[in-house]
């Protein structure tokens, strides 16, 4: 099977930061991790975070039972996420960014993005986009 009939983009899951609380967590499709080709997976996130000092992450996740999600350390040593944007009191531009997904994630079935908002509650101005790319086993 050729390269370009392996790869798959998916749709985007697009969604809004209004009245959630810093630390909730905003799911993006499931991926069924059976498709996916070890080392081939990437969210193309984009966001536009307009509420003042808000700030936006993107989480990745696994689940063994596609019900109870697990979000994954930022490495080994659970470093501290590097945000995706903050909020101005002006408008501010869209960001977009390709955040591949850590190695473990190919060890659970099922696995997910997840946009996170911290430091202050979001509006119906804060909106993501993640969409995600990755290759189908090339034997199956």
């Amino acid at each position: 099977m050729g390269f370009n009939a392996r790869r798959v983009t998916t749709s985007a899951s697009t969604g809004n930061l209004d009245t959630n609380v810093a630390g909730t967590q905003e799911a993006a499709a499931v991926l069924t991790m059976n498709q996916v080709e070890p080392g081939s997976l990437a969210a193309e996130v984009l966001v536009d975070c307009e509420t003042s000092t808000l700030t936006m992450f993107l989480d990745w996740q696994v689940s063994n039972d596609n019900s109870t999600w697990m979000t994954v350390a930022n490495g080994t040593q659970n470093a501290a996420a590097v945000a995706l944007a903050t909020g101005t009191a002006g408008a501010d531009a869209s960001v977009t960014k390709i955040v591949p997904a850590p190695p473990c994630v190919y060890s659970y079935p099922y696995c997910r993005a997840a946009v996170r908002n911290e430091v202050t509650t979001g509006a119906a101005v804060d909106t993501y986009s993640v969409k995600y790319q990755y290759m189908k086993p090339a034997f199956r």
